[in-house]
């Protein structure tokens, strides 16, 4: 008779000890196949952070190599709150060859007696445990005579991984989909930034897209560098500069209000571990542009002062102007922002970048 674990969880996302836990349970544990059941939504928490189309993408990608992993949509395909015990007995009526044994983190072991119809439950299954942290409910396990394994432990949780903590242990193709994706961005973005700040990114997001459509452009890495192009905006000075400070000192003689350009290119690079180079160097320009700009770093600086909530005068001509001809629309947007740099702040402390960028595409352009 073949062994097979069944893998039950909210995976949103999936992570590395996900993938770590099931490596055990076949190389260790000794079963023969273990099947990955995405719930659809889990009954102790609240509506998932992501779809469930998402959520399966993502498992996807994490077991393509473990030829002995599968995955199961029983519990998302009916569409309601998942209970493990009629998922268990679902897969044993169903498949009466196979002997079940269901995986669990100790993480779960505290609310385990209030699963649903847990007598029947802890009878119908054998439940293997592994230790997600050093500290555990050794009463339950006592209790019910559970056995208890280690693995390969990063302690890594999903909720972590949501709000950008070690996600350097990260399944790499799992992090490249949720920053391209711009998943969990609430939780990254709007309670750091604040309300207004997060509209304002969305907005960018958005003016970004529809830029990118009328120039050819990838929408979906237009809108994502629009939406994170301001994601360090709100940070406190204090911050900023010691990011910046860290990856290039040389920046922090660049005016203050600029900052947060190269403190958010930074901080996707190392925090989200964020991989396109061409968005993140969109959001590094976003503020005063380069002598070379992409047609990305166009579309993003030009976003930044169009964006349908901008109201200062003259705001409806420069929008017209960008949709009109991009490059004539960024030329026009640099000028328009050099003159009011140099009006409010002086010749003097405008910073050498804005300096640079006015020369070479509106002096020497000439």
């Amino acid at each position: 008779m073949r062994n097979v674990a069944l893998f039950g969880g909210s995976f949103d996302p999936i992570h590395t000890d996900h993938i770590n836990i099931i490596k055990a349970c076949y190389e260790k544990l000794g079963f023969d196949e273990v099947w990955v059941i995405p719930a659809y939504v889990n009954p102790f928490k609240n509506l998932s952070a992501s779809s469930v189309s998402q959520r399966i993408e993502m498992i996807e990608m994490a077991i393509a190599d473990l030829d002995y992993v599968k995955l199961k949509t029983y519990e998302v395909r009916k569409q309601t709150r998942s209970y493990t015990y009629d998922t268990v007995e679902h897969y044993q009526k169903n498949y009466p060859d196979l002997k079940f044994a269901f995986i669990m983190g100790s993480d779960q072991l505290d609310s385990f007696e209030k699963w649903d119809k847990f007598d029947k439950l802890i009878a119908a299954i054998e439940f293997k445990v592994f230790l997600r942290s050093d500290r555990f409910n050794e009463k339950i396990v006592e209790k019910y005579n559970l056995e208890t394994f280690e693995f390969e432990n990063n302690y890594l949780s999903s909720t972590k991984i949501r709000n950008l903590e070690d996600v350097h242990l990260q399944i790499k193709t799992v992090n490249n989909y949720i920053n391209n994706n711009l998943m969990y961005i609430y939780e990254r973005l709007e309670s750091k930034m604040g309300q207004e700040r997060f509209y304002h990114s969305l907005n960018v997001g958005q003016t970004a897209l529809n830029l990118a459509r009328l120039n050819n452009f990838d929408l979906n890495r237009a809108m994502v560098a629009g939406t994170l192009h301001d994601i360090a905006k709100n940070w406190p000075k204090e911050k900023m500069q010691a990011i910046i400070a860290k990856y290039d000192s040389n920046l922090l003689t660049e005016p203050e209000p600029t900052w947060h350009s190269f403190a958010g290119a930074f901080h996707l690079q190392q925090d989200w571990v964020f991989e396109d180079e061409e968005v993140i160097t969109a959001i590094y320009k976003h503020t005063v542009a380069a002598k070379e700009m992409s047609i990305l770093d166009m579309i993003v600086f030009c976003a930044d002062k169009i964006s349908v909530e901008r109201d200062y005068p003259g705001v409806e001509k420069y929008r017209s102007i960008t949709y009109a001809d991009l490059k004539t629309g960024f030329k026009t947007l640099l000028k328009q922002q050099y003159q009011v740099a140099v009006k409010k702040h002086g010749n003097d402390k405008i910073g050498k970048q804005l300096i640079a960028a006015y020369k070479f595409w509106i002096e020497e352009d000439n």
